[in-house]
């Protein structure tokens, strides 16, 4: 994983430096991509497939002097094994890519220093730039390495650069909008119309640690440049409004005691049910409906959507948000866009955004006081969002509004409102199917209603379009947003079982079909990048009465789902990593690391070219595969968390047994928590709080014994995000020896 790096350099100072293109003593400028950007020479990953075969790894390189040159020039690398690529004519300077295989029986940890030389034939003067590539072994984190170079580079090669608008002389995207979009291939089936699209594609970039402030050195440091400056085009401002709830959301998220949904023939009271069970009875946010609000955070009397040509901004105006929070530079200020975005700084357009999200939420409710069926398709049932504001709910826009405030609140410290998680929580209630689940193995297409399942207007139940691997996870990102998490429950080992099961319910109905082999996204979580994506962010954000506790084994209440893999705690999977015994491991299906890798790249869509495309259920949605594939296999949502966590181990002796943990620093970060834990992922308990990068645990620590660690970067007094698992074994004495 790679490091973030981040400096005090203005976007508009970088992009006139960066774009300027000085060369050097007469000699031509040629970039190189590096894996870190901060660290140029830490080198990328390739690793032999088998004896036999070398993965084939892409060397990405650029010659900005020929940007606008009339020169001719030609460019050939030396790959550092031996090899030539042959001299070939540059067509294009952003792209003096060429493909390689290093040799299979290369020993692992052998380095090789590729070089890329360009000459100006008009000229004959002459640059060159050097790529650094490391044999690694053959395991998950070579393969996800090695798909995220090429998955990058692809979004590289097929950016469109400098637009006729004199505005955008300086951008790129991948719209095509007044654009020609192009791929390596020469077709357009991953561009879309949608400008969006840019969003999504730079903050691929930025978790990967390529950033708008980055070194002028690293290729991608312009895309970024170019790229921010084309989404921040599409910001529409609106004076801020007021939106209105017509219920009290203590008195409305609530089901029957005794677990059976509430009946319109009751009058929603559960009578000869116990009974209502309120579930969030400490709401105070609107406690005499109807209550008015206006959403104004940064008291500017502005809200701020996406105008990308979508038509539904609830959908695409959360990556924008999720783009200018992952830049780390929250006082930056937007160097281009309309009155109203530019000049302003990230922390105020993204406040703006949550104010229009806010203003967006739906505050009617036609459940069954109101003699609704709980759980209809009417898109009326609590507060969530449709594709306009105040339009209904619908639980596939819904996870775009959750995880922009989830964002906004850990990346940059900005507040929900408590209304909009109070009103969320009536809906996540109301959507949720709670009646039995169904048979292992079944499709839920066929099986009538299934425990836990969300659908698209309502529960599953009443709105089953795209099938529940669409939306499920999208409750789930929604429940992390309110603050609903994992609970007590025996089958999961606890003495008890807690009333409040709607997280675990959905967790286990995604759980049960996680491993499903169809290939048909209707039927098979892993076969629907869409709602793998939001699956992935709400493992990550999973937050229990607002503790962050990401999850890394998925677990079902189910008996015997998951079975082989004796190393890891009984009936979970590893979500992320698990590997089958077709890709060397144990478990009975891979992970969404390996399962995003095996999609890439698929020969009925083009050469081995580096993007994702078809993975979905709906083709409007296969253009953003790439990037979604690429922040999933970051394993993040919004930023880069610490990942570098590591520490030493002394034994007790004259004084306590210690172990000393180091990391790297966390930008916006004011504070580190630090958590340990005795089982391999954990649960993690906390152990203190520091202000520095490293600390010092001497706890009740004992000889021999394995202690599991993980930092969590506090904005305030908010967790950010969960750094990498250290594993960390106090030494035993040697006998003898003091």
């Amino acid at each position: 994983m790679k490091t973030r790096v981040f400096s005090n350099v203005g976007i508009a100072a970088l992009s006139a430096m960066f774009l300027a293109h000085p060369m050097a003593f007469g000699a031509l400028t040629v970039l190189t991509v590096p894996w870190v950007p901060a660290s140029p020479t830490t080198p990328h990953t390739t690793y032999a497939v088998n004896a036999t075969t070398e993965a084939t790894i892409i060397l990405v390189a650029t010659v900005p002097s020929a940007v606008g040159s009339a020169d001719s020039f030609t460019y050939q690398w030396t790959f550092g094994d031996g090899n030539t690529s042959t001299s070939a004519a540059v067509t294009n300077p952003y792209d003096l890519s060429v493909t390689h295989q290093y040799p299979a029986s290369a020993a692992v940890g052998t380095q090789w220093t590729a070089t890329v030389t360009v000459t100006d034939t008009t000229t004959n003067t002459t640059g060159s730039a050097n790529y650094y590539v490391i044999q690694e072994p053959n395991n998950l984190s070579s393969r996800v390495n090695v798909a995220i170079d090429w998955g990058l580079s692809y979004m590289h090669r097929t950016m469109w650069r400098n637009g006729s608008n004199p505005e955008l002389a300086t951008a790129g995207g991948w719209d095509t909008q007044n654009y020609n979009c192009t791929n390596v291939n020469g077709s357009a089936y991953d561009c879309t119309y949608y400008g969006s699209i840019n969003a999504g594609n730079i903050q691929a970039f930025e978790v990967n640690g390529h950033l708008a402030n980055g070194p002028s050195t690293d290729p991608y440091t312009d895309d970024v440049v170019r790229g921010t400056a084309r989404l921040l085009s599409f910001l529409t401002p609106m004076t801020v409004s007021t939106d209105q709830f017509t219920y009290n959301p203590a008195t409305e998220s609530y089901t029957c005691a005794d677990g059976s949904v509430p009946q319109t023939t009751d009058s929603g009271a559960c009578t000869g049910h116990g009974g209502r069970h309120y579930y969030n009875a400490g709401a105070t946010s609107c406690t005499a409906p109807p209550c008015t609000f206006t959403f104004d955070g940064n008291s500017n009397s502005q809200a701020l959507y996406s105008s990308d040509g979508s038509g539904e901004p609830i959908y695409t105006t959360s990556p924008f948000l999720d783009a200018l929070i992952a830049a780390g530079t929250p006082n930056a200020t937007a160097p281009t866009g309309p009155a109203g975005v530019v000049g302003e700084t990230y922390q105020n357009i993204v406040q703006d955004i949550l104010d229009y999200y806010a203003y967006s939420e739906y505050g009617g409710d036609c459940d069954v006081d109101t003699n609704n069926t709980r759980g209809n398709a009417s898109s009326c049932a609590g507060g969530a969002w449709l594709y306009d504001p105040q339009n209904g709910d619908d639980d596939s826009t819904s996870q775009w509004a959750a995880i922009g405030f989830i964002s906004g609140q850990r990346g940059l410290g900005i507040a929900i409102p408590p209304i909009v998680t109070d009103a969320n929580n009536v809906w996540i209630t109301n959507a949720q199917d709670v009646t039995d689940a169904a048979p292992i193995g079944t499709n839920p297409y066929n099986s009538g209603d299934n425990k836990g399942a969300y659908g698209y207007r309502g529960s599953f139940a009443y709105s089953n379009e795209w099938g529940p691997f669409a939306v499920t996870p999208s409750g789930l990102v929604q429940m992390a947003m309110d603050g609903v998490g994992r609970t007590n429950n025996t089958a999961f080992g606890n003495a008890s079982t807690d009333f409040d099961q709607r997280w675990n319910n959905t967790e286990t109905y995604y759980a049960d079909n996680f491993c499903n082999s169809s290939t048909n996204a209707y039927y098979a979580p892993r076969a629907y990048l869409y709602g793998m994506y939001s699956f992935t962010k709400g493992m990550l954000l999973h937050d229990p009465s607002g503790n962050l506790t990401p999850i890394q084994y998925l677990r079902t209440q189910t008996p015997n789902v998951f079975t082989g893999n004796t190393s890891i705690p009984a009936n979970t999977i590893d979500w992320y990593a698990a590997l089958s015994s077709a890709n060397g491991g144990t478990d009975p299906c891979d992970g969404v690391a390996q399962t995003l890798v095996s999609y890439q790249n698929t020969p009925a869509y083009g050469t081995a070219d580096g993007h994702w495309y078809g993975n979905d259920y709906d083709s409007p949605q296969y253009p953003y595969e790439t990037s979604w594939a690429i922040i999933m296999l970051q394993r993040t949502v919004f930023v880069t968390c610490v990942n570098n966590l590591t520490g030493a181990g002394a034994s007790a002796g004259a004084a306590p047994a210690r172990i000393d943990l180091s990391w790297s620093n966390q930008a916006n970060s004011t504070s580190y928590n630090v958590l340990r834990g005795t089982a391999n992922g954990g649960p993690y308990s906390y152990i203190g709080t520091t202000t520095n990068t490293s600390y010092s645990d001497t706890g009740g620590l004992t000889n021999g014994t394995t202690y599991f660690y993980v930092v969590q970067p506090l904005n305030g007094s908010t967790e950010v995000c969960q750094s990498n698992q250290a594993v960390i074994t106090v030494p035993v004495p040697r006998s003898g020896r003091h």
